[in-house]
């Protein structure tokens, strides 16, 4: 599993992850993604197109960094999940809790 941050400046932080987020990606990825999004309390953007899976583990990190983001007055979205997360993220209703958006313009604008 990887972390790559696009951008982190005064108005957003863009994150883009890549691999698997199993028991073992999530060991792997976690303090670095809690801390490159929650500790700067933006908007924040999370690629998700080259996550090729998703377990509740990792959907969990996604619940806890978005409300802690919420309680800061940021939003979280999610970026163009591959079908098979995305049908993840949806039966187990993360959508209910972050935004998913397919294109980056419609993510940007459901951070504003």
């Amino acid at each position: 599993m990887q972390l790559n941050v696009i951008r982190a400046d005064d108005s957003i932080t863009h994150v883009a992850m890549l691999g698997r987020l199993d028991l073992e990606g999530v060991n792997h990825i976690q303090d670095q993604f809690v801390f490159n999004t929650t500790t700067r309390q933006r908007a924040t953007l999370v690629d998700v197109s080259q996550v090729t899976f998703i377990a509740s583990l990792g959907m969990g990190m996604f619940v806890s960094v978005a409300k802690a983001l919420q309680r800061r007055g940021a939003k979280m979205v999610l970026l163009a999940p591959t079908n098979l997360v995305q049908q993840a993220l949806q039966a187990a209703g993360i959508n209910q809790v972050i935004p998913i958006a397919h294109e980056e313009e419609e993510a940007l604008q459901l951070l504003r």
